[in-house]
C-alpha cells in the first residue's frame, strides 16, 4: 500500500512539473512575440523603414535557400499585414483612440512602401 501511495505521489509531482514547464514556456514565448511586435512598430514609426530583423530571411527559409537571397517585397508586406492584424486585435492599448492613431500611422507608412515598390 505504501508503494502504491509513493507511486501516485511521484506521478502527481511529475505531472505538476511538466504542467509548470509548459505554462512557463508558453508565457515566455507569448511575452517575446508581443515584445517583438511592439519593437517592430516603434522602429517602423521612427524610421519609416522595415526593422533589420525583417530583412533577414526566417530560419526555416534559410535552410532551403542559398545564403545570399533577400526578402521580397511581397514577404515584407505580408509581415507588415501581420503586424497590423496584431494591433487590430491587441488588448494592450489605453483606449481605442490610441489604437486608431497607431493603425492610421501604420496605414500611411504602408502606402509609402507600396508607392516605393511601384517606382
Amino acid at each position: 500500500m505504501d508503494l502504491l501511495f509513493l507511486f501516485i505521489l511521484a506521478a502527481l509531482a511529475g505531472a505538476a512539473a511538466v504542467a509548470g514547464i509548459i505554462f512557463w514556456s508558453t508565457q515566455r514565448a507569448t511575452a517575446s512575440a508581443i515584445t517583438s511586435y511592439f519593437k517592430a512598430s516603434e522602429y517602423i514609426l521612427e524610421t519609416g523603414e522595415p526593422p533589420p530583423d525583417w530583412l533577414a530571411n526566417p530560419r526555416r527559409k534559410r535552410l532551403f535557400r542559398p545564403a545570399g537571397s533577400s526578402v521580397t517585397h511581397v514577404e515584407l508586406m505580408a509581415r507588415f499585414d501581420d503586424l497590423v492584424r496584431f494591433f487590430e486585435h491587441c488588448r494592450f492599448f489605453e483606449d481605442e483612440w490610441a489604437r486608431e492613431q497607431l493603425l492610421a500611422q501604420l496605414a500611411t507608412i504602408r502606402e509609402n512602401w507600396q508607392e516605393c515598390a511601384r517606382a
